[in-house]
């Protein structure tokens, strides 16, 4: 069923002159300009989309205009081919994913990035092109051709956009994660990607700190054989006195403030087939080895151009900003704004500066019309009272996107009153297929708590346990025809085994992604990850409903909550950990208070056991790890801590948290 508290409630509506100038209304003139039918609807649209795929995205191709050569009439090398084994789209057309980012030239703004305690700094469309070419000569001196890995441990800065762009206009592969990640974290990614060449920070800030990471550097470098060449990117340095990795051994370094200083670099772009790898990206891992994703040039551009210029409205001349780090798939999605004619923004730093203020700044300032977040950072703004429409009028402000976690339905009511009645696209689909199976629509109003549409072309549906599709009822996301942004393998899986256990281990031929999803009239709610559900009693809960009515309580800072079942025991229990705001304990009237408000929304979602917790362990893309808790709770490792941006968490569930736990349900028995 719906979520309570007024869910399902239309808070947003799309005037005329978005419905009649967006691009999606331009895209269905273009198609019916050129056999397709006419659409009534966003729905009879989508419908159209998966039903027609050979029509649908070879129109699509050409729509967005993207810069290729060779026959796009053919999507598949068969006519129809089963979901796991649709991995070589448009077997007749050639591109480079690089030229197409950087097909606007120019002065405009290209990149615009502030920094905790750093001027403004902008690179326009010229001098981005310029950098990436003299940064493409040397990777070509250090021998990178097709087939090479490239890894960037970098902040969420320019050089980390140059870097990428470098190396995948000549065909190799990017892979990336943030200077946040400590040593063991690094070298697991390094082990599994064995690149050529590794950019590098050798210094970050952080809270107005300067973090120094070149004992980390050092370190993988001592580690992994693969890494010939180093570019060190010390963007910190004001006087010019860079540091460098001592003890390199043959592995042969340069300064890429020396490498970028030259001028009118010739930038040669060659055109790989469709196919070919652009990204390694890792899941999060928190259950065990994370997953080694490659995803395709020619998917990745074509489905995140689609979902900026169809789905978001991303006009050329309009200026996006996503808070990221070079870690999370956002930071890819947010480069491909450049390809649709957007500015970027990037931001350095803590996002809870100034009082949880700094972006809302940046934003307003900086006449940001497109701005993307999670639903953890708006969470904590509202948690500490920000109200940035105090401070900011937003005027050139016309969306909000969230994801990383389930939007709740109070913060539809909390952006809607302390920052803007704004077109809030609450956003979910997954480092898996490098963007979205659901997202925004410029038809469509917003409704309270629900995510707008299904992402054209891609077949969602929601199933039930034995497979078969359901509507007005919860059950599993799944995807069931291919799409051209699914991997195109994963990292040591020659035989695509690791591929196929993955995503298609549950419904023969159709992939599941894992999320809990309420396929409704007025949207999609998405409940949460399926191996987070609760079962308390046989019922199914999904996390995300005990969240959003916790989300209205001002002393709960976090929740967590997981099912437990007793030693010699068959019946699932909710236990649920408290994170309490400071200054505060969770005393019997809390209890009281947290079980009241459960109750009244459902029965079943009355915790056994609520403990006051320190904090809650996330995954580097700030999502909750409910499985790791879950695991340590049934006497079992957690997993792969490294995945986590604070391993430290677990220790007190480890010891302290599993007691309690253990011993009042002893008491019961």
């Amino acid at each position: 069923m719906v979520s309570p508290d007024r869910a399902g409630e239309e808070i947003w509506w799309p005037d005329d002159e978005l419905r009649q100038k967006c691009q999606l209304q331009a895209f269905v003139e273009y198609i019916t300009a050129r056999g397709a039918p006419s659409f009534s609807s966003f729905e009879e649209l989508h419908a159209w989309s998966v039903g027609n795929p050979e029509a649908f995205w070879p129109y699509l191709l050409s729509f967005l205009m993207i810069v290729k050569e060779g026959d796009s009439s053919r999507i598949f090398e068969a006519a129809r081919i089963q979901v796991p084994l649709a991995r070589n789209w448009f077997p007749d057309v050639s591109l480079n994913f690089v030229e197409n980012v950087l097909k606007f030239d120019g002065k405009d703004e290209a990149i615009i990035s502030w920094s905790e305690n750093r001027e403004r700094r902008v690179l326009s469309r010229s001098k981005l092109r310029n950098q990436v070419g003299c940064l493409q000569a040397q990777l070509r001196k250090f021998g990178v051709a097709l087939g090479d890995k490239v890894f960037g441990y970098l902040p969420n800065i320019p050089e980390a956009v140059t870097a990428m762009l470098s190396a995948t206009s000549l065909g190799a592969t990017w892979s990336s994660c943030g200077t946040d990640y400590q040593v063991d974290g690094l070298i697991s990614r390094l082990k599994r990607v064995q690149p050529k060449v590794l950019f590098a920070a050798t210094r970050y800030l952080w809270r107005g700190k300067e973090i120094d990471t070149l004992p980390i550097i050092e370190q993988a470098l001592a580690t992994i054989s693969s890494i010939q060449h180093v570019v060190i990117v010390d963007y910190l340095s004001t006087d010019g006195a860079l540091q460098f990795p001592e003890n390199l051994g043959e592995v042969t370094w340069c300064a890429y403030s020396t490498v970028v200083s030259q001028q009118n670099a010739t930038l040669s772009l060659q055109r790989f087939p469709f196919s070919h790898p652009l990204y390694i990206m890792f899941s999060s891992g928190t259950t065990g080895t994370p997953k080694g994703i490659v995803h395709s040039a020619g998917g990745t551009l074509l489905e995140q151009m689609k979902e900026m210029i169809l789905h978001c409205d991303v006009r050329p001349g309009e200026r996006i900003l996503y808070q990221t780090s070079t870690s999370w798939m956002m930071w890819n999605w947010l480069v491909t704004g450049l390809a649709c004619g957007a500015s970027i923004f990037l931001y350095d730093g803590d996002p809870m500066l100034e009082d949880g203020r700094i972006l809302w700044r940046m934003v307003d300032e900086e006449k940001v019309t497109h701005y993307g977040t999670s639903a953890s950072f708006l969470h904590a703004i509202e948690k500490k009272g920000v109200s940035p429409n105090k401070f900011y009028s937003f005027d050139s402000l016309r969306a909000i996107l969230s994801t990383g976690s389930t939007l709740h339905t109070s913060q539809f009511d909390y952006i809607i009153a302390h920052i803007k009645k704004v077109w809030i696209q609450s956003i979910s689909g997954g480092t898996d297929i490098l963007g979205c199976f659901a997202l925004g629509c410029p038809w469509k109003p917003v409704v309270r708590g629900a995510i707008q549409s299904k992402s054209l072309g891609y077949d969602v549906r929601v199933f039930n346990e034995v497979g078969e599709t359901v509507v007005e009822e919860e059950g599993e996301l799944v995807c069931v025809a291919p799409a051209p942004s699914m991997p195109v393998g994963f990292l040591d899986d020659p035989d695509g085994a690791l591929y196929r256990e993955a995503y298609f281990n549950q419904y023969s031929g159709v992939w599941r992604h894992g999320d809990i999803v309420e396929d409704s009239a007025s949207g999609l709610y998405f409940r949460g990850r399926s191996d987070a559900t609760l079962k308390p009693g046989g019922v199914r809960i999904a996390t995300a409903d005990l969240y959003s009515v916790l989300g209205e309580l001002p002393f709960v800072e976090h929740a967590l909550a997981v099912g437990y079942t007793p030693v010699n025991q068959k019946i699932e229990h909710i236990v649920l950990f408290l994170v309490i705001t400071d200054g505060e304990s969770l005393d019997k009237g809390k209890v009281d208070e947290v079980k009241g408000r459960l109750r009244r929304s459902n029965l079943f979602y009355v915790p056994s056991l609520i403990l006051q917790a320190p904090q809650v362990p996330r995954t580097t893309n700030n999502k909750l790890s409910e499985v790791s808790v879950k695991r340590i709770l049934a006497g079992k490792e957690p997993g792969n801590s490294i995945a986590l941006s604070n391993p430290e968490a677990l220790s007190w569930y480890i010891g302290e948290g599993r007691r309690m736990v253990e011993d009042f349900f002893a008491k019961l028995s």
